[in-house]
């Protein structure tokens, strides 16, 4: 946010302002689901989106921890346990084998998340985990989809004109720690603006990005289960209201179309849950869940500032050397690890938001003790280290990273009895985990620093990940057998290769398969080629002018 802060609009409606039937209705408002909404309104489609989160301006993210904690949801898989409302911002999915951080809000998880547009490599397109129609289209989805998405989006990365950054010297000292040579260090194209306008080219209020580090901290129904209406010309989505004020009483819209952009999780939950009722689904929905291959460790309190962790938004404007975004840099080894393209993997830079500023060093420092280079529990030198790099702000010489990598796309969403659970025995153990970490621990030798893995990895009884990056649940594939959506978004009926019209997913569920990078460009494009599709089947016509003012 900029100091001269604009009104920004309220786009979202009380739940109670909703008709009983649309054109088209959407499940969820992350990238997939905004797509999905904004190309079916430009196609004169009359569109209503459904979302369990409340709706988040520019200037209503808090800065205080308490704050957050009355922010945050938790579920633990296979209990039923659920700690908060199912909308607020901050939601974690706890289960034995895994942690899943996401956002609910107007928006999804692209309210919280680190806003980088990155692309996959070509080889990972080429995988026959994607339907064949895919893979034969790609022409069309970089040249078309792709363009549409950018287009619209405009990533672009930390400018030469800003203040420099110290945690790019501290990548460059990380990355020469390793015995490889040519290593590619770049900076990161951000969904964020470096220019101040009073509106960007579709006339919303956008103002430049102020370096502060505060990227991830950034109508509340919740959809039940889609089915066939009656008439089998209309798709029934019940929901009901989550918010304090909500009865808990269900409700119904109907619409010809009905498209999932709800998450990973999110959509397969609702699919799930329809199953029960009836649907007639593939019996691979909920399978090939992955976690994109997430690796998350940190460097504690190296020789010298990195000066990742953000910064009260009022200090951003008047300091000379601010934190900049959430991520910024990238370590790209995918050109320089040996082997196929499911060894390869990228580093990121990482910095947590001022929220978690408190809880962040503490948290290195008790981890330091622990989990860090040392295999036994600390001793009394232990502790003293420990004291005095808490007392001299520790903070300001550690950083985090993000590691991408490819895992074996093994983990279960499951619902029995009521309960959702995901499943997947020993995921880090998988070998890509340990390769990333290692390559972690090499590059704070560079920066003088302690190794500090994800804790619950560290326990090798354990060796339990934590993704931001959830992926699959809804796969595509070649048939019902082989996958749940069709190489288009379309929902299969059962396990055969015909589909049931109207109803799509458009999210990060389809994804067959890790990534190896940021998912949110590739989820983005495949969701533009599914709409795209979708307007060309029903002979929709669209208007991709991207000048064109919102008009609230």
């Amino acid at each position: 946010m900029s100091a001269s802060t604009p009104e920004f609009p309220l786009l979202a409606s009380p739940n109670t302002s909703i008709k009983t039937r649309y054109d088209v209705v959407v499940v969820g408002s992350g990238y997939g689901g905004s797509i999905a909404a904004s190309r079916c309104a430009r196609a004169g489609q009359s569109v209503c989106v459904l979302e369990r989160g409340k709706e988040w301006r520019p200037g209503d993210f808090t800065e205080d921890f308490s704050e957050v904690i009355a922010e945050t949801q938790v579920t633990v898989g296979g209990l039923r346990q659920q700690i908060g409302t199912p909308n607020r911002l901050f939601e974690f999915f706890y289960t034995d084998d895994l942690t899943v951080f996401q956002g609910s809000g107007l928006g999804g998880t692209s309210l919280i998340n680190a806003n980088v547009a990155i692309d996959m490599e070509d080889a990972v397109f080429e995988d026959s985990e994607w339907p064949r129609a895919l893979r034969n289209d790609r022409e069309a989805l970089f040249n078309l989809d792709r363009k549409h998405f950018i287009d619209m989006i405009k990533p672009t990365p930390y400018p030469d004109d800003y203040p420099h950054l110290q945690r790019f010297d501290r990548m460059k000292e990380a990355v020469a720690a390793l015995d490889i040579e040519d290593v590619p260090l770049y900076r990161l194209p951000l969904f964020v603006t470096f220019e101040d306008k009073i509106k960007n080219h579709v006339g919303v209020p956008q103002p430049k990005c102020t370096a502060c580090g505060n990227c991830m901290s950034g109508c509340n129904v919740e959809v039940q289960t889609v089915l066939k209406s009656r008439n089998a010309t209309e798709w029934e989505v019940t929901y009901k209201g989550v918010d304090a004020n909500s009865t808990g009483v269900e409700q119904t819209v109907y619409a010809p179309y009905v498209i999932l952009g709800a998450g990973a999780i999110g959509s397969t939950k609702i699919l799930l849950r329809s199953k029960t009722k009836g649907l007639n689904l593939s019996n691979e929905l909920g399978k090939r869940f992955s976690t994109n291959g997430d690796v998350v460790a940190s460097s504690f309190c190296g020789t010298n500032v990195a000066n990742v962790i953000g910064i009260p938004f009022q200090d951003a404007p008047e300091t000379t050397s601010p934190p900049g975004p959430s991520i910024t840099t990238v370590a790209d080894f995918r050109t320089v690890t040996p082997g196929g393209f499911d060894r390869h993997h990228i580093i990121e830079d990482l910095g947590p938001p001022v929220t978690f500023t408190a809880p962040y060093i503490v948290g290195l420092a008790v981890n330091a003790l622990f989990t860090g280079d040392s295999d036994s529990y600390p001793d009394l030198a232990d502790l003293q280290k420990f004291y005095q790099a808490v007392k001299v702000d520790a903070g300001s010489k550690s950083m985090s990273f993000l590691g991408i990598s490819h895992d074996d796309a093994r983990g279960v969403i499951s619902l029995k009895d009521g309960i959702f659970d995901i499943t997947w025995n020993k995921v880090g153990c998988e070998s890509n985990f340990f390769q990333v970490n290692r390559r972690m621990r090499k590059m704070t030798k560079g920066l003088g620093s302690t190794f500090l893995p994800y804790p619950k990895w560290a326990r090798p009884q354990k060796r339990s990940v934590f993704t931001g990056h959830p992926l699959g649940g809804c796969s595509m594939g070649e048939s019902g057998k082989s996958g749940v959506v069709n190489h288009a978004g379309q929902v299969f009926d059962g396990n055969t290769k015909n589909v049931m019209d109207g109803l799509l997913v458009v999210d990060g569920a389809i994804v067959p398969r890790p990534l190896g990078v940021n998912p949110s460009q590739t989820i983005s494009i495949l969701a533009e080629r599914c709409i795209r599709l979708l307007i060309k089947r029903e002979g929709w016509t669209i208007d991709y002018d991207t000048c064109k003012p919102l008009v609230y």
